[in-house]
This record gives C-alpha cells, structure tokens and sequence, in this order.
C-alpha cells in the first residue's frame, strides 16, 4: 500500500517501551505488513505475552486500512523455549499496555488456546497471520495447519523466532513443499505469501534487515 506512512520513531518508541524481544526492525516489519491488511479480514497473533507484537500490529492496522487485530494466547503457567516463565501476570501488563497504547478498542484479546479458537472460528478471513506460540516443531505445525484454512487468498503469514531450529524446520518444510512464498525478513521474523495472490514488496529495508542477536528469553 503505497499511500501508508512508514512507521515513526513516536510509534516504534511505544512499542519499544513494551517488555517483550522484538527488535526495531521487526517490529517496524510487522507494522508495515497489518497496515496492507483490509478492514474486512482479521489480523491473528498466536501468542502475545505482555503486548509488545500487539500493539504494533494494532498501530499498523490503524495506520493502514483499519483491520482487527485478534490477539490469542492462554497465558497458561510455562517455560518458553528460551528459558523465560510465562503466566498469568502477563495477561494483566498485556491490557495495561494496550490501554497505555491507546489500541485497545482495536484488539480483541482471546485467552483460549490457538487451536480451539482456530476451530470455532467464525470471524472474518485472516489477511494476516502472525505465529508466535509455542516453539517446539509439532505445536508450531499445529498452529499453522489450524488457520490455514481460514487465511484469506494472498495472507501474509509471518512467523518470529525463526533463529530457533523447530521453527526453521516447519519453514523450511513448507517452502519445499511450496505452500508459502517467501516476502521478507527482518532479524528473526520471517514474512511469507500464502495462496495466490500478488502483493508489492515492502521497502528494501524491511524487505532485507539484518538479523538480530537472539533474545534471552
């Protein structure tokens, strides 16, 4: 979407503000990826923690073409695979945040498991998917095949930690096999085309941003 300002250093600030391991160029990525998303799909992130990836994709939208974003993790007690704990608490910093943002009115926030939403899903079809959930292989294969079938023709589907060897494998595996099209990146985010469909690349520095150390968490 050409007539989308890119991000400023005001909205990256915000996000940056967030606890969470985005870094400026990833989050700068998902930014512009949810503003070409139209305001009658939905953007889904599976996974969340305290908001940082949340309200960047809730600027993005709102920057862009307006689209809800639908925020999904449990919050259930757990160690990432990073060695970081998880749980309840975040939920609470995680509405904080948005409120903080002033995005909240644009995220609906799902406190279910990705599977179980992916499987009574009646929204709207997703133009953005954005994969951020458990990092072991099988959950992340879990993850994609679960809202595959409601990703809109063309969706961008964007997965973080791809530096982790599971999450590598299921990418790798699905470029083989031809069912994404590699777009972009930026440090560990990776960002893919799903379905026919033609979208413009983004701007070289987004569409090729270094990789960034990998976070302790």
């Amino acid at each position: 979407m050409s007539h989308v300002a890119p991000c400023n250093d005001a909205e990256l600030a915000l996000v940056l503000g967030i606890e969470g391991w985005l870094a400026r160029e990833e989050i700068a990525l998902l930014m512009a990826c949810a503003a070409r998303v139209p305001a009658a799909q939905a953007i889904v992130e599976v996974g969340n923690y305290r908001g940082r990836s949340t309200v960047a994709l809730a600027l993005g939208a709102r920057r862009g073409q307006g689209a809800r974003v639908y925020s999904i993790d449990p919050h259930a007690e757990c160690v990432g695979p990073r060695g970081g704990r998880f749980g309840h608490e975040d939920q609470a910093h995680l509405y904080a945040n948005l409120t903080r943002a002033g995005v909240g009115g644009g995220v609906n926030v799902v406190s279910l498991g990705s599977l179980a939403v992916a499987a009574g899903w009646a929204g709207p079809p997703v133009g953005l998917l954005f994969v951020d959930g458990d990092h072991r292989y099988a959950a992340v294969r879990a993850d994609l095949e679960a809202w595959k079938g409601h990703l809109a023709s063309g969706a961008a589907v964007l997965f973080d930690d791809c530096d982790f060897p599971d999450v590598a494998r299921l990418v790798r595996e699905r470029l083989t096999a031809g069912e994404l099209d590699e777009r972009g990146a930026a440090g560990k985010v990776r960002w893919f085309q799903a379905g026919d469909g033609a979208s413009p690349p983004l701007p070289a520095p987004l569409a090729t941003a270094p990789a960034a150390p990998a976070p302790p968490g």
